[in-house]
């Protein structure tokens, strides 16, 4: 049978609904997706947003790191014995060639963080290992450090 050949009531009611299925497949193919992107749009501008100030503060913390001057082995040696000095009896650092093994035994989390810190950027030393484990209110365990190749 013809659309043509069709009653006039028939026919509005068949162009009905072709009208509401194209609208139904326009909004699950062109509007639903897009309306649901720019809902979460500024959720993940902020998320971006905190992401390239965090890459950007990394970026600064690299050119820092490469405009200072590299430090000898012997010397960023000593710089790890003067910070298990500062920390007393509660740390033993003991240096077996570029290696630098440093034994905790009742230090705070502060102290502990502020050596770490101090390691990594003043003695320019690369952390190899860690075994910590928390006793209380302090901690005790052992670091292994490997000192930079740096000039004689």
């Amino acid at each position: 049978m013809k659309f043509a050949q069709l009653s006039p009531r028939e026919q509005t009611g068949i162009r009905w609904a072709l009208v509401l299925l194209g609208g139904a497949v326009l909004w699950f193919v062109a509007i639903a997706p897009a309306l649901h992107v720019w809902q979460k749009s500024q959720s993940q501008l902020s998320v971006l947003a905190q992401q390239h100030a965090d890459m950007l503060a990394l970026q600064a913390q690299a050119k820092e790191w490469q405009s200072r001057n590299a430090l000898s082995t012997e010397g960023s040696a000593q710089m790890l014995q003067s910070l298990c000095a500062n920390l007393g009896e509660k740390v033993k650092c003991n240096r077996q060639a570029q290696r630098m093994t440093v034994d905790v035994k009742g230090v705070s989390p502060q102290a502990l963080a502020q050596a770490w810190t101090q390691a990594r950027s003043q003695a320019q030393a690369v952390l190899l290992e860690t075994h910590l484990q928390r006793q209380g209110d302090a901690w005790d365990g052992q670091w292994i450090w490997t000192l930079p190749e740096g000039k004689p």
